[in-house]
């Protein structure tokens, strides 16, 4: 099943402008900023007074994007005051992981702090389907490899971040961008270990693998990195535009715009956990509602495709699939 009644027609949002809190003095990565739910996440914590970083493999379109952000006005709903925010570019080539390290080398020389990153670039159906990275990847390339050597360079940035004494526990955080398409990943673990290279809804499964396994690794930190996947919704955007126009007819009306896949990663970027009512605790044989759990829309504790939660949990397979990582990637890593 590739997605549940509720991904496709989810509840009106509880969390929206309207709620979202002064992010004045925090800085933000949002890779793939320039256009769809990344730009639509940039532009609100921007007019919330967050220092924002976007990537851009394109010194144009980044700097488009960057204009256009600054240009235009907060949600009529916002309630926080704006004009402190500062937005910029980041050059980065996800189709080139040799070129990953210097990017994230780039921000660590601007920033002594980085209080959110969420890996939202992301490709679904390129218009070449034989397109590959320099390295010869498909989507794995972009989907997967790059947002995982990215994290491996900026981890330790985001964790002297979460020791800072103005930093909340759970506050810092990394939100990994999957989709209600993970739910149709290879049974029984989401991944097809024989040819992890293969096109296909198991690098949604990834994602949702990545950020699970993120959180059993660092849980034990001392102020603790809040990691997350997230469903960002049925949306109007870029990424189906090599689409069959069956699935326009058919789902077009299910999609929606795209702010309101921002109010799904700025719920999971920014809202403030209730950790009294046992909001992201450690990982325990649950994950809904938990660090390393899975966010729907518009912003809802979700539950992943079973079979994924119960390889996590069960099996190991996070840490199985990042293992398989680090080898795949050890000469850029």
């Amino acid at each position: 099943m590739a997605a549940t009644w509720t991904d496709m027609c989810p509840p009106s949002p509880q969390f929206t402008e309207a709620n979202m809190s002064d992010q004045f003095g925090r800085v933000f990565l949002v890779t793939g900023g320039t256009s769809g739910i990344g730009y639509e996440t940039a532009k609100t914590l921007y007019h919330l007074n967050g220092t924002i970083y976007i990537t851009s493999r394109s010194e144009s379109s980044a700097l488009k994007a960057v204009e256009s952000i600054k240009s235009s006005l907060p949600h009529s709903s916002q309630v926080i005051k704006p004009g402190r925010g500062s937005i910029s570019y980041l050059q980065l080539n996800p189709s080139d992981l040799r070129s990953i390290k210097s990017s994230a080398n780039e921000l660590l020389k601007k920033e002594k702090r980085l209080d959110v990153i969420i890996h939202n670039a992301d490709v679904m159906l390129p218009a070449d389907p034989k397109q590959k990275t320099e390295q010869g990847y498909h989507q794995l390339g972009i989907n997967v490899l790059a947002p995982f050597i990215l994290q491996h360079y900026l981890t330790p940035l985001l964790l002297s971040t979460a020791s800072l004494l103005d930093a909340k526990a759970f506050s810092t955080r990394v939100i990994w961008v999957s989709s209600s398409g993970h739910r149709a990943s290879p049974a029984p673990d989401g991944v097809a270990w024989d040819n992890v290279n293969l096109e296909g809804t198991d690098k949604k499964a990834m994602n949702v693998m990545l950020a699970y396994e993120f959180a059993r690794r660092f849980q034990d930190n001392g102020n603790r990195i809040l990691s997350l996947s997230l469903h960002p919704g049925a949306l109007k955007t870029g990424l189906q535009g090599n689409l069959p126009r069956w699935f326009y007819a058919i789902f077009g009306r299910l999609r929606y715009e795209t702010r309101m896949g921002a109010l799904t990663e700025c719920w999971a970027a920014i809202r403030e956990i209730d950790i009294g009512n046992g909001e992201a605790g450690l990982l325990g044989n649950k994950t809904r509602g938990e660090n390393g759990g899975y966010v729907v829309p518009w912003g809802r504790w979700g539950e992943g495709h079973e079979g994924v939660m119960n390889g996590l949990i069960e099996k190991g397979t996070g840490e199985r699939l990042w293992g398989l990582l680090e080898a795949i990637l050890m000469e850029y890593m």
